[in-house]
């Protein structure tokens, strides 16, 4: 069976900043989010729409999906390329223009070929996972008070509120940096959430999960998401794509 997504995304300034540094893309096969943010220089190994404006369905301003989806096997490569070739076009304007220096972004992709779903991750925006009721969070964030919920130091409660929640540890910034990538099977009715931390940081897990569930629609269901983080402050931009795996 042939499967796409039925996919859209929505974007908002949130109620705090003057400018919207998130984009996101809502295709048939592919769905990116990226918040662009100020990260501190840390080499690792190599190995803006306007408040509440409906992104356009098939790109975005820093992305687009390929002419031809790759085979299975090769789904996973197509997007540790695209995500290289943006890293290196970061590179060559730091090297440019100094006043870029700390500029970066995370990028949280997913790449459905056939049936399969291919994922990549750098930062802290999300993806999850609506699969038979249940909600996964597929991804793991890249920051400082994460590595403190995984060593046991801190809940995931206490993490809400750290200080130092919004300590990004990896993004891409014209550096090294180490994705997370994963393939897992693609089943009609999945749905799929992938946002920028300015919805994460206010709205949890359970409200998150009753909204995927409560509204059908993509596009409405990603109104209602980003009216939650209004309600709740949204001191930061948010912007999510849902993406509902269909027969063709």
């Amino acid at each position: 069976m042939s499967l796409v997504l039925r996919a859209a995304a929505y974007t908002d300034i949130g109620l705090s900043r003057s400018n919207n540094e998130d984009s996101a893309v809502a295709g048939p096969r592919l769905a990116v989010v990226a918040d662009a943010q100020a990260v501190p220089a840390r080499p690792l190994p190599d190995n803006t729409p306007s408040s509440g404006h409906r992104l356009p369905p098939n790109r975005g301003p820093e992305a687009a999906p390929p002419p031809q989806p790759p085979e299975p096997d090769d789904s996973v490569a197509a997007l540790r390329d695209a995500v290289a070739a943006a890293n290196r076009t970061i590179r060559e304007l730091i090297d440019t223009d100094d006043s870029t220096d700390a500029m970066g972004t995370t990028v949280t992709a997913l790449l459905l070929v056939h049936d399969e779903v291919a994922m990549l991750h750098v930062g802290d925006s999300r993806a999850y996972l609506l699969h038979g009721g249940m909600l996964e969070r597929v991804t793991r964030d890249d920051t400082y008070v994460q590595t403190l919920v995984d060593e046991g130091l801190i809940s995931e409660m206490e993490a809400r509120t750290h200080p130092r929640r919004s300590v990004v540890m990896q993004a891409v910034q014209g550096l090294g940096y180490d994705p997370t990538c994963t393939v897992r099977p693609a089943a009609p009715g999945d749905r799929y959430l992938l946002c920028s931390d300015g919805l994460t940081d206010v709205v949890d897990d359970e409200a998150i999960h009753q909204a995927l569930e409560m509204e059908p629609d993509p596009g409405r269901c990603a109104q209602i998401l980003i009216r939650l983080a209004l309600q709740a402050g949204a001191p930061d931009n948010v912007t999510v794509v849902i993406g509902d795996v269909v027969p063709a």
